[in-house]
């Protein structure tokens, strides 16, 4: 699958199994936000995870 975004002119990242996708949810670094490949790691490296 991630051919297809390649040739679309996106990347692609792995943000970990189902029980990591906290880190792209609301209010975090990583939530609605233009960003590259190393934006999107490093975002995704720094998030909190609420109570």
């Amino acid at each position: 699958m991630t051919r297809f975004y390649d040739e679309a002119g996106f990347d692609t990242v792995n943000v970990g199994p189902l029980s990591e996708s906290w880190r792209v949810e609301r209010d975090r670094p990583a939530y609605v936000v233009r960003q590259n490949t190393e934006e999107l790691t490093a975002n995704l490296a720094i998030a909190n995870r609420l109570p």
